[in-house]
């Protein structure tokens, strides 16, 4: 009985997997080195996808360390991650999601570093405490563009970011911006007296940790 029971719950994945698939097909695919010149970029359907995979230059773990704060990333590819946008509108994208500890002053404020996200989960297009940082390039600078939670502060942050050398040294420059924002906290938390942000504002340099 329990084998049949698992059976039929086999069939039924996989007919969700296939109206999945069939819900959102893949109409056109583009090389994200080419997204600023390449029509096909944000239509429906289309799947911008890192033919060279550029992602690799900053997938890894990260550290930045002031004698107060440590900020340690871990960035990870996300193949083929789908977007939606109301009813009508979707594509896909070949992305990075951001992982991240912060600890200030001896007291940790965030750190989901071994979070496991699943696949198309990464609540990229829903902006709440659900929110999973995220970035792509967008044509041949290879600059990294992006969303990243301020999960302590409650408030969503955009990025750039790219890896560069010093000193024979591999490094990642990581500016946060504090010119485009989103809050979604409880007005209570936001005072005059308060830095609006906890992660740190770049350019920050970061070290490529083991």
């Amino acid at each position: 009985m329990k084998s049949l029971k698992q059976f039929i719950n086999l069939i039924i994945l996989c007919c969700m997997l296939q109206a999945y698939s069939q819900q959102y097909p893949v109409l056109t695919v583009t090389n994200q080195v080419l997204s600023t010149t390449d029509d096909n970029y944000s239509t429906k359907g289309n799947y911008a996808k890192d033919v060279g995979n550029i992602r690799n230059q900053v997938v890894g773990s990260w550290r930045y360390q002031t004698p107060d704060l440590l900020l340690e990333l871990k960035i990870e590819k996300r193949d083929k991650e789908l977007y939606r946008m109301g009813d009508t509108y979707y594509d896909y994208d070949d992305i990075i999601i951001i992982k991240y500890k912060l600890v200030k002053n001896g007291v940790v404020l965030h750190d989901n570093l071994n979070l496991i996200i699943p696949q198309n989960n990464t609540g990229y297009h829903n902006y709440d405490l659900n929110f999973v940082s995220y970035g792509f390039y967008y044509d041949a600078t290879y600059t990294f563009k992006g969303f990243i939670n301020d999960y302590y502060r409650q408030v969503l942050c955009s990025y750039e970011m790219q890896k560069t050398n010093l000193n024979g040294q591999e490094k990642l420059l990581l500016n946060i911006s504090n010119g485009n924002y989103r809050i979604y906290g409880d007005a209570s938390m936001y005072t005059p007296s308060q830095k609006l942000f906890s992660l740190p504002l770049g350019p920050i340099l970061l070290d490529r940790a083991p």
